[in-house]
């Protein structure tokens, strides 16, 4: 875990703690809440399930058709009844072999897409509650920053009363002090509806009541990134549903121009028909048909559709893999840069702030410098305690941004990255 920071000067005692009444909020809870009952990562399970489940029914033949007439047929001659004749008629449809076990490839590769769209979409799913997960223990941070500090003003005022109840100070001390005590009693309200904003967002997230009271999120870790940009690069072209989704697509097309192909050619039928007649024997007839395209221009016009469509989804495919590797690089730069800028407030800016506050007010209480300097020093360390503050939240929010690209979560890079490197190895001794 992150070290949070503790600093304790006499009255700018500083305690980041928690300010809630609800249990400490989980990360590895909140995240399996949100897998099991977000409704968009449950439509998009039941898309998937639905796809998958049109496979079998493309590949089986159509339902034979039954039919039954009951005929009175008429003799023609006065007084001479009509004769019955009842007919039992059966058809079946034949497609040409290979047309419905291509269907059932496409239906596949359909499939495979919808599968790959409920991977993406529990990975975006998870990365938004991570990152409201950080923004609420941001937004905790600052609260209770700002009320930390709304404190240390009221002490500040009223010592500022007392120098010039004892000449010691002008009045235009006391000006200030109210003045930044107001300004932080708006901060703090700020942050605290702001608090409301993002709970109502994780709620909605994790499919609960908005108005659910949520604890404190725990802090990040400040971690290195376990494998090399290349290593996650490989990573991602294994795993990230997206960019494997572009090669389901290009297979997709493949199997609609062998689909369209099989257009030009021809469906067969078989018929069985039983007459029976109550004045004689029964009789039967058997047919055979055959359907071909008379019309050239119908399977022509959809073959060439197919075939741009194929080059479309190579464009798209490759297109989407560019965006993938794209985003695994930038993401791999920004959680680096955010990284060591959180490591240098830790060990030099964050240190250097306090240590300037403590001189300034120690020098106020002396008579050495005026309020301003005190101000001064007081804003210089807000501001960098907050500085602090958003570089861990965007160090957080750049790893779960990695994680969402490579498609798996950066703790378990390396075995991701030993799964790739035997799979392939596995697929050509398997070929």
């Amino acid at each position: 875990m992150f070290k949070s920071v503790f600093i304790s000067t006499g009255l700018l005692a500083v305690h980041l703690v928690s300010c809630w009444g609800a249990e400490p909020l989980s990360l590895p809870a909140v995240l399996l809440q949100a897998r099991d009952h977000n409704p968009d990562i449950q439509a998009a399970r039941q898309a998937w399930k639905m796809k998958s489940a049109e496979i079998r029914p493309a590949g089986t033949w159509e339902n034979p058709r039954f039919s039954f007439a009951d005929e009175d047929f008429p003799s023609g001659v006065t007084g001479v009844s009509a004769e019955k004749i009842r007919h039992y008629r059966i058809e079946q449809t034949i497609p040409f072999p290979g047309k419905l076990s291509n269907d059932a490839r496409m239906k596949f590769h359909e499939a495979l897409i919808a599968e790959a769209e409920f991977r993406t979409k529990i990975l975006d799913v998870l990365r938004d509650v991570r990152l409201r997960y950080y923004q609420l223990y941001l937004t905790d941070q600052k609260i209770a920053l700002a009320g930390q500090s709304a404190d240390i003003l009221k002490d500040a005022l009223r010592a500022a009363q007392t120098r010039v109840s004892s000449n010691q100070a002008s009045t235009s001390d006391i000006y200030m002090a109210q003045t930044e005590l107001a300004k932080m009693k708006n901060e703090l309200f700020q942050q605290q509806q702001q608090r409301r904003l993002i709970q109502i967002e994780l709620n909605t997230l994790l499919n609960q009541g908005t108005g659910t009271s949520l604890g404190q999120p725990q802090a990040p870790e400040l971690s290195d990134i376990p494998v090399t940009l290349s290593d996650l690069e490989k990573i991602a072209r294994r795993n990230d549903p997206t960019y494997l989704s572009a090669a389901h697509e290009v297979n997709h097309a493949r199997a609609m121009v062998r689909h369209n192909n099989f257009e030009f050619a021809p469906d067969f039928g078989i018929m069985y028909e039983r007459e029976e007649s109550p004045n004689g024997p029964a009789g039967r007839v058997l047919g055979f048909s055959v359907s071909f395209p008379l019309w050239l221009q119908r399977p022509w016009g959809l073959r060439q559709s197919a075939h741009e469509h194929m080059a479309e989804a190579e464009a798209r495919s490759q297109g989407m893999q560019n965006e993938v590797l794209k985003m695994v690089n930038m993401e791999y730069i920004e959680l680096g840069t955010h990284l060591q800028l959180s490591r240098n407030y830790l060990a030099d800016i964050l240190p250097s702030a306090l240590s300037n506050v403590k001189t300034a007010r120690q020098q106020y209480a002396s008579g050495q410098a005026d309020f301003v300097r005190l101000l001064e020093a007081f804003r210089t360390w807000i501001d960098v305690h907050n500085g602090y503050q958003e570089q861990l939240y965007h160090y957080a929010e750049h790893w779960s941004e990695l994680e969402r690209w490579t498609g798996v979560e950066l703790a378990r890079a390396k075995e991701a990255l030993e799964q790739s490197e035997v799979m392939p190895a596995e697929n050509a001794h398997g070929k």
